[in-house]
């Protein structure tokens, strides 16, 4: 017969106190509160109020969850405490754990009553009791508890993930008892209590390593404290024996105990190393091999390890810069858990392993940066190393959402608490490292196509390189030139800005594409430019709206391949945003995000997967996929108020793009790029230098006259000026007398159109341009304009008697 849970908390509330011990199903339970639990109830049961109160202000004091209290009040029962609790001289704290304890028993009922209609089909009665119990902030660990209560719990949850009305309050229980065993893994009390039971029965023991293994890293700190404890030395044998069954989790602190000075604890911990059997353990035992003042014990099992690996222990500087470049490529060997927030980078400190807790996605730069430098302090000579250690500091500055160019400061140098507060930023040891070593970390991002890397390594180039520096027949040169092909855009354009300012004056592989980039620059107006592929046309127009209110301009298809052709006749030929309905087909979302990575233009691109509630599943797949990829909902139009919309959608499109290591080529970021564009095309004109082609970027330049920004539009206009052809003298003349201009702006038109004069000639013949000029000169209200307009009439020489005809239209008797 089945009692519901709220009537079942009563019957035990009602239940004798005992003075119960510790037992296995108590999960997550301290064993400090509940002896001080029981000292309460007991000091009550024998009517000591005082002391009741004062072990339960004991109990009250450690913050305990509500649904904690509430599992330890059941196993006692609570009847007498709650009678006080009603009582006119029950001291407020004890009021305040009695709220608290019916708190932890309404959610211990929504717990087992959903439970329970979820076993008999009440799958909507289910799912309210599931999402209240959600809502109600549960403690995971308490969860855990009630979970394992029953075996049929878990399994019950799992099934219910594809149900259409439970499925996803189902998934979110799921992730709190996950959640719950994180928790556990990491509790040191725990993990100290099952260290412990490694010298009870057997059945004990075997429980005991089990959860040990569970726990990983996190047990190896806490293993080695009782290894080197002398009074814990009935344990040692068992610690022994348990230390490599923990696995491949256990081997960054493994690896990093291995400095200890204690040559006992280090023997045992290397023999740990190679019975696990991880070649990610080979350069630090090669360290230890060749360490002089490490023990003749350590030395000979470093070797014997070392050999078990089947690796040779000679080269400890090329063991470590091969582990360095396996984190840096992420290699699913040393890669940490995608699945946590943070990673752990553990350190050796006074003798003892500490954890910093750092954001997952940096975790494989910061230890290939500390590979690296293991691999310089054993050979200092290493040059792959030192430009590995700079691709890697870069990658995670970009990762962290920091501005990789830059040198100031940053609050979100904060989030990695592996560096000091006053550490440099990573384009000042880029700068310090030279251009050999910037190409070379260059070659890394384009290979990678990383676009922070590479934004990097072109900043630290340009500050610090000359002509030489950049561009030379030499294979090391060669980066730069192939970043002009980068799949993201401002790389290109950084790319370009650098090779134009240094005027090389020598032809190289690849120049005949520094002006086409730069006009690219010029062509874009800060308008981004977005794929949707989703068969569902309602929701593609939703998203399309969306998107437009951002400033996108939007290309829509059933499937990738249609929404490509969508774009290519529409004019669009590169993306800044790709959106993918997660039930695409053709190919499906999975396959859409591997295609997308492997093409060139898209390499880099931020790409959000577009899912239904029911489509949760598929969505974590495709983000898990690849880097760079985010989950956007269908309904985001249901916010109501654009802004919210808005912020959430560009919120998705942010990650994306960090996880890419770039930043969104925004609108002020894209003006700037023009901006300097535009000065560099000058620049290159001024030059007269053959190497690159100015006149391939004047219809660029013309077609940037008719830019929303004027600052763009005046600086286009003195770039312009250098071109030798009839269509930039035309353009200028035409903008000079625009009178929708502003009349600095239009004096500044008239200068570029006069000098474009004086140093090509009369380009523009007798064309309809000239008369009107001729016409704006006479006429023209504007005294000011008058004159910069008859400036650029007398620079164009023209053959007929015009001053004459001036003259004598201002005739007047």
């Amino acid at each position: 017969m089945y009692v519901p849970c709220a009537l079942a908390c009563l019957l035990l509330g009602a239940a004798p106190a005992g003075a119960w011990q510790i037992t296995d199903d108590m999960v997550g339970q301290s064993e400090e509160a509940w002896t001080a639990w029981q000292a309460a109830t007991t000091a009550l049961d024998r009517d000591e109020k005082e002391e009741a109160a004062r072990q339960f202000d004991t109990v009250g004091a450690m913050n305990l969850s509500d649904l904690r209290l509430a599992l330890m009040a059941d196993r006692t029962g609570s009847l007498r405490l709650e009678q006080w609790a009603r009582t006119e001289d029950a001291p407020a704290s004890v009021r305040a754990l009695v709220e608290k304890i019916l708190a932890g028993r309404k959610q211990k009922a929504l717990a087992e009553d959903g439970w329970h209609f979820a076993a008999i089909g009440r799958f909507k009665y289910a799912d309210a009791n599931f999402k209240a119990l959600a809502e109600s902030n549960p403690d995971p660990v308490g969860l855990l508890e009630l979970a394992r209560a029953n075996p049929n719990r878990h399994t019950i949850l799992i099934k219910l993930i594809t149900n259409a009305d439970v499925g996803p309050s189902a998934k979110r229980f799921l992730e709190l008892l996950n959640r719950g065993e994180e928790l556990l893994r990491m509790d040191p009390y725990e993990i100290a209590t099952n260290i412990r039971k490694l010298g009870g029965p057997q059945r004990m023991a075997y429980n005991a390593a089990k959860r040990l293994k569970e726990s990983g890293e996190f047990a190896i700190p806490h293993l080695i404290q009782f290894l080197q404890d002398p009074e814990q030395r009935q344990l040692h044998p068992a610690i022994i024996q348990v230390i490599p069954q923990i696995g491949r989790g256990g081997l960054n602190p493994l690896c990093i105990a291995l400095e200890t000075s204690d040559n006992v604890t280090k023997k045992v911990l290397i023999d740990s190393l190679g019975r696990i059997g991880y070649k990610q353990a080979a350069p630090y035992l090669a360290k230890v091999a060749a360490d002089a003042e490490a023990s003749p014990e350590c030395r000979a099992a470093a070797n014997q390890a070392l050999s078990t690996l089947g690796v040779g222990g000679g080269n400890v500087g090329g063991l470590f810069f091969e582990l360095a470049d396996a984190y840096y490529g992420n290699a699913e060997s040393v890669k940490a858990d995608t699945r946590r927030d943070v990673a752990n980078v553990w350190y050796l400190r006074d003798g003892e392993l500490r954890l910093v807790e750092v954001p997952t996605p940096i975790f494989n730069d910061i230890m290939a940066m500390r590979c690296a430098e293991e691999a310089l302090i054993a050979n200092a000579d290493q040059e792959r190393a030192t430009a590995l250690w700079v691709a890697a500091n870069f990658r995670r500055e970009a990762k962290l959402g920091m501005n990789v160019e830059s040198d100031k400061p940053d609050v979100l140098a904060a989030k990695d608490g592996t560096r000091p507060d006053d550490y440099p930023r990573s384009i000042y040891f880029a700068r310090a490292a030279g251009a050999k070593y910037n190409h070379m970390v260059l070659a890394r991002a384009f290979n990678d196509k990383d676009a922070g890397v590479a934004l990097g390594a072109i900043a630290a180039l340009s500050e610090t390189a000359g002509a030489a520096g950049l561009v030379g027949r030499e294979d090391i040169k060669q980066p730069l030139v192939q970043t002009l092909a980068f799949p993201n855009r401002q790389v290109r354009i950084k790319a370009a800005l650098a090779l134009g300012r240094a005027l090389p004056t020598t032809s190289f592989s690849g120049s005949e594409n520094v002006i086409p980039v730069l006009a690219e620059a010029l062509a874009q107006s800060g308008k981004s430019a977005a794929l949707i592929a989703d068969p569902d046309m309602e929701q593609a127009n939703t998203m399309q709206a969306v998107l437009r209110a951002a400033g996108y301009d939007c290309a829509i298809g059933a499937s990738l391949n249609a929404a490509r052709e969508s774009a290519r006749r529409v004019g669009i030929t590169t993306y800044d945003l790709v959106l993918l309905a997660a039930d695409i087909r053709q190919p499906d979302v999975m396959g859409a995000v591997a295609e997308l990575r492997k093409d060139l233009p898209t390499a880099a691109t931020p790409i959000l997967v577009v899912v239904k509630e029911d489509q949760m599943s598929a969505g974590r797949s495709a983000t898990r996929a690849a880097a760079g990829v985010e989950m956007v909902p269908a309904d985001i139009a249901d916010l109501g108020d654009p802004a919210k919309i808005n912020e959430q959608m560009m919120n998705r499109v942010l990650r994306a793009s960090q996880a890419l290591g770039m930043t969104t080529l925004a609108r002020d970021l894209s003006m700037d790029l023009a901006l300097q564009s535009c000065d560099v095309l000058r620049l290159i004109g001024e030059s007269n230098l053959k190497v690159f082609d100015f006149s391939r970027a004047i219809p660029a330049l013309v077609g940037a006259l008719a830019s929303t920004y004027e600052p763009l539009r005046v600086r286009a206009a003195h770039a312009l000026a250098l071109g030798a052809s009839g269509e930039a003298q035309q353009a200028l003349a035409s903008a000079a007398m625009n009178a929708e201009r502003g009349p600095e702006e239009r004096v500044a038109f008239f200068g570029s159109l006069a000098e474009s004069a004086r140093r090509n000639g009369n380009l523009l013949g007798n064309s309809d341009a000239v008369a009107r000029l001729i016409e704006f000169t006479m006429n023209e209200a504007d005294l000011v304009l008058r004159a910069a307009a008859s400036k650029a009439l007398g620079a164009l020489d023209l053959p007929s008697n015009k001053a004459s005809e001036i003259i004598r239209a201002q005739y007047k008797g």
